[in-house]
């Protein structure tokens, strides 16, 4: 995807609140602050979780598997760089999602996601 500077300023608040379910902490304390930031923007449910699914979690899923991981949240400036520059077919997300390892974390993220929606239609008034 291109990313023109208008993509980037409407997506980095989301960018922002979905990294920080990989956080090394108790990421379902601040589930509803992730709710409510997705709810402000502008992306329908589907295109929210492909933003979670094939932007964000390729970029910090790697923060889960480490001993001493990331726990008081990803450098912004960082997180937008890493999402936005070129990938190439090898670190696609199609070759991401087909590691071994990435497996469990897909399962991990759908956990997140299973929750973190109806709180996100819930704050829209969607229920």
């Amino acid at each position: 995807m291109d990313f023109t500077f208008e993509k980037i300023e409407l997506r980095k608040p989301v960018w922002v609140a979905f990294s920080d379910l990989f956080l090394d902490t108790d990421v379902t304390l601040i589930y509803g602050d992730i709710a409510q930031v997705c709810a402000d923007s502008e992306y329908s449910s589907a295109e929210l979780k492909e933003i979670l699914f094939e932007e964000v979690a390729p970029v910090v899923s790697g923060n889960l598997m480490s001993i001493a991981g990331e726990w008081a949240g990803f450098n912004e400036d960082w997180l937008v760089k890493q999402i936005t520059k070129p990938k190439t077919i090898f670190s696609s997300k199609v070759f991401y999602f087909l590691k071994p390892r990435n497996f469990g974390l897909n399962r991990y993220i759908r956990g997140h996601w299973k929750v973190i929606e109806p709180q996100i239609l819930a704050c829209r008034g969607n229920t």
